[in-house]
């Protein structure tokens, strides 16, 4: 075999042969040109292991690799195989995995490795309630992409999945959703970071945090968002009740239930009007009071004890929200107040044993009877955060009442605030908490909207 300094000039000078020629440099231990009779030129190197066994390892072509990036690779792999690596070995198991990655993981074991990696600190992908392990992306995902849940992921394109998403319908449509646009709008938000986890994209761009083996699937992004053309959904809704609505509105939240529609409920059993009350004084979202139970109620300190809000970022985190003598009436009026197990919910079902629920039927017939209309239950909490500004209560006070923002962040405080300024601990027995405060004045608000309709 030909030795000699291996230059750039003399890559781009050689000629071929009739047969393969290999060239020794005479600068980098092991380095070898490779010249095929079609010209073609590449790299490898040829040294012993750490047994003494000669290895031949391909490390790329020319000039894709240059020179210089060839003789640096030839010396990490001289040190590998000394160190008793086997390269080659790892080369044939890591095309092995690969083709297998490419021919068997099918959308549906995408999504479950997803869940159980990535998506596993997200609210949505964790389990949607206490009787199932199923996450909500993961149910809005199986829904929406029924079809191709057994389908190897690096075959479907991005027209299969926009063909999808155009023939989804729902199997147990609501006859207050005109489309299932919003549900096919989730289900494209909630795979595109799937696929970009699979493909390398994106986010997951960086070296480690892609799957591995990473696989080419379908851009989502590159398909139509139905919701962007249906006039039905709104993006960030500005809907918020006016005084002369909560004043049709407000008599008919309270316990027990009065007659709205033709509910067959009985009054002490429906707890739907007295919750949508409790969401409007305390700000709080659907699922937080539909989820509440007795043992988050400090009745001692009189504060609601979430253990979990949502969060856009991160993991789920807890809330702390002072409770004012009005809410706490409120809670006092209820039978569970003195009766219930910790583990009861607040505001249970009809059967008193599960979460409240059929929320489109009750609301329907309480619009009916107000007159109030095009309005949702979490425009309550829209609702209650724009009156306190109105009422002159502190936007850091009502941001962190919302939980957007932490009290000392809000408040311009730094990451270590939080270590020594504990917002919901009292020294003084005088002082009040401002975010009990805020609430305070917005259920007094509340009343005297309620007075003026009588």
């Amino acid at each position: 075999m030909p030795t000699l300094k291996i230059t750039n000039s003399f890559l781009q000078k050689v000629k071929p042969s009739n047969s393969r020629q290999e060239i020794k440099d005479t600068i980098t231990t092991g380095l070898i040109a490779r010249i095929s009779p079609s010209g073609a030129i590449s790299f490898a190197t040829r040294v012993r292991d750490n047994q003494g066994k000669t290895r031949t390892i391909t490390i790329g072509k020319y000039p894709s690799l240059s020179l210089q990036d060839a003789r640096i690779k030839a010396g990490e792999i001289y040190k590998q195989l000394k160190e008793g690596v086997d390269i080659n070995g790892e080369k044939r198991a890591l095309r092995e995995q690969t083709s297998q990655a490419e021919s068997s993981p099918s959308l549906r074991d995408i999504i479950s490795e997803y869940k159980n990696g990535p998506g596993k600190r997200l609210k949505i992908w964790q389990p949607a309630g206490p009787k199932t392990e199923l996450a909500q992306a993961e149910r809005v995902l199986s829904r929406v992409f029924k079809d191709l849940l057994d389908t190897p992921v690096s075959k479907i394109t991005a027209e299969a999945l926009a063909d999808a998403m155009s023939s989804y319908v729902p199997a147990n449509a609501s006859s207050a959703k005109t489309s299932a646009n919003g549900q096919v709008s989730k289900a494209r938000a909630y795979l595109s970071p799937v696929f970009d986890w699979v493909a390398g994209r994106g986010r997951f761009s960086k070296i480690g945090a892609a799957r591995r083996p990473q696989i080419e699937v379908a851009a989502v992004q590159t398909t139509h968002d139905p919701a962007n053309s249906d006039p039905s959904i709104e993006g960030v809704r500005s809907r918020v009740l006016n005084d002369q609505e909560l004043r049709s509105i407000l008599p008919l939240l309270r316990y027990p239930a009065p007659q709205i529609g033709n509910n067959s409920i009985q009054p002490e059993n429906d707890y739907r009007p007295i919750a949508l009350r409790f969401m409007l004084m305390t700000a709080a979202r659907r699922e937080e009071v539909c989820k509440m139970t007795w043992s988050q109620v400090d009745k001692d300190n009189s504060i609601w004890r979430k253990p979990s809000v949502k969060a856009t970022k991160g993991g789920p985190r807890g809330q702390d929200l002072p409770l004012p003598s009005a809410i706490i009436n409120l809670l006092k009026s209820l039978p569970g107040w003195e009766t219930a197990k910790p583990t009861d919910f607040v505001f249970p079902n009809s059967t008193g044993k599960g979460p409240l629920g059929n929320w489109d039927r009750f609301q329907t017939a309480l619009n009916k009877q107000t007159g109030v209309h095009n309005w949702h239950r979490h425009d309550l909490r829209r609702t209650a955060g724009t009156l306190m500004r109105e009422i002159g209560q502190p936007l850091a006070v009502i941001e962190t009442i919302l939980d957007h923002a932490t009290p000392l962040r809000s408040e311009g405080g730094s990451d270590t605030a939080g270590v020594y300024i504990l917002t919901n601990t009292k020294i003084l027995e005088s002082s009040e908490n401002p975010q009990a405060t805020a609430l305070a004045r917005l259920a007094e608000a509340l009343d005297q909207i309620e007075a003026q309709g009588k």
